[in-house]
């Protein structure tokens, strides 16, 4: 089995982010989904990107 392959396994597996304390990428589009909406999909038919703006309201 060649690194490569072990690499991208582990890029999978979420419990590997959370070890190395960062969160997995699936887990963060699920994030930015739940708050946009709508407005975000991780769908290739929509190319509209989430922007600090999105998360933020004006006090």
């Amino acid at each position: 089995m060649s690194n490569r392959h072990i690499l991208a396994e582990l890029r999978l597996n979420p419990t590997e982010w959370h070890r190395r304390g960062m969160t997995a990428p699936n887990e963060i589009d699920q994030l930015v989904t739940e708050r946009l909406g709508h407005r975000y999909t991780n769908n290739s038919l929509n190319t509209a990107e989430p922007s600090y703006a999105d998360f933020f309201v004006a006090a």
